[in-house]
C-alpha cells in the first residue's frame, strides 16, 4: 500500500468527545486533514472544535443505524469524500460474565464495540471506496490480544480485531487499508487507571491519548496492518503465540489472585 499524506483529506473520527479519540482528531487536524469529529456529546464537540478551524463537530451515536447513516450523507454532502475512517467510539460495560444478569451489560458493549464499527464501516464504503486510496483504523486494545480484562469488553476487542483482518482482505483490492491499533493501559475518561497510577512501577505501564493518536497518524500515513502502543506491550501478544504454554501459566497465576 502507497503513503497516504494526511493534507487536503477528510477523516472522520468516532468517540472524538474524550481520550484517544479527541486527541486523535487533533493529530489529524495538524497533520493537515479536514476532520468530521463525532460522538454523542455535542458540548464537548463544540469545545474540540473550537481548538481547530479544520474540526468539524457533528453529534452521532454509531450504536444507531440511522445515526451512522446520516453522518455518512453529511460527509458525503459537505465533503464529497471521505478519505480516513477512525473507529475509536468505544467503552466497557460490566464486569464478569458469571450470572444471568451480565448478559445485558454484555450485548451493550458488543453494540458499542464491534457493532458500532460496523455500522460505520458499511455507512462510509462506498465513500472510502470511491476516494481511494484510503484508510480505516479500528482501535482494538491489547486486550483482544491476551484476553485479560473484563469478558465482555475483551470478547468485542478479540472480535474487532479478527473483524479488522477478515475485512482488510477484501477492502485492499477496493484500495482501502484496514488496519488495528492496540492500545495498552491508556488514562483516558473512560479508563483512569487509578490504580496503577498510585505507583511509580505502574505509572510507567500508562500511555497517554496523544501517544495513541501518533501512531494513529503514522498508520494512517504508512498502512501498517497492525500498531501496539506503548510498543513494548507486543511483547505479551508475540509470547503468547509462540510460548502459549509460558503465557497461560503466568495468566493463570494471575487469575488465583483476582
Amino acid at each position: 500500500m502507497t503513503t497516504l499524506d494526511p493534507r487536503g483529506k477528510v477523516a472522520v473520527v468516532t468517540g472524538a468527545s474524550a481520550g484517544i479519540g479527541h486527541a486523535t482528531a487533533r493529530a489529524l487536524a495538524n497533520a493537515g486533514a479536514t476532520v468530521v469529529a463525532t460522538a454523542r456529546r455535542t458540548e464537548k464537540l463544540d469545545q474540540l472544535a473550537s481548538t481547530h478551524d479544520a474540526i468539524a463537530p457533528y453529534t452521532a451515536d454509531v450504536t444507531d443505524m440511522a445515526a451512522v447513516e446520516g453522518l455518512a450523507a453529511w460527509v458525503r454532502d459537505q465533503y464529497g469524500a471521505c478519505h480516513i475512517l477512525v473507529n475509536n467510539a468505544g467503552a466497557s460495560f460490566g464486569g464478569r460474565l458469571l450470572r444471568g444478569a451480565d448478559v445485558a451489560a454484555f450485548e451493550r458493549t458488543i453494540d458499542l464495540n464491534l457493532m458500532g464499527v460496523v455500522r460505520c464501516m458499511t455507512a462510509f464504503a462506498d465513500l472510502l471506496f470511491s476516494a481511494a486510496p484510503g484508510r480505516v483504523v479500528n482501535i482494538a486494545s491489547v486486550a483482544g490480544k491476551l484476553g485479560f480484562g473484563p469478558a465482555a469488553y475483551v470478547a468485542s476487542k478479540f472480535a474487532l480485531v479478527g473483524l479488522t483482518e477478515a475485512a482488510g482482505w477484501d477492502w485492499r483490492r477496493k484500495g482501502v487499508t484496514v488496519s488495528q491499533v492496540n492500545p495498552g493501559f491508556i488514562r483516558t475518561e473512560q479508563f483512569p487507571q487509578d490504580e496503577l497510577m498510585k505507583s511509580a512501577w505502574g505509572r510507567r505501564l500508562v500511555g497517554t491519548p496523544e501517544r495513541v493518536a501518533d501512531v494513529i497518524v503514522d498508520v494512517v500515513r504508512h498502512g501498517h496492518p497492525e500498531r501496539t502502543v506503548p510498543r513494548w506491550y507486543r511483547a505479551g501478544v508475540v509470547l503468547r503465540h509462540v510460548a502459549a504454554p509460558v503465557y497461560w501459566s503466568v495468566g493463570g497465576k494471575g487469575s488465583r489472585r483476582l
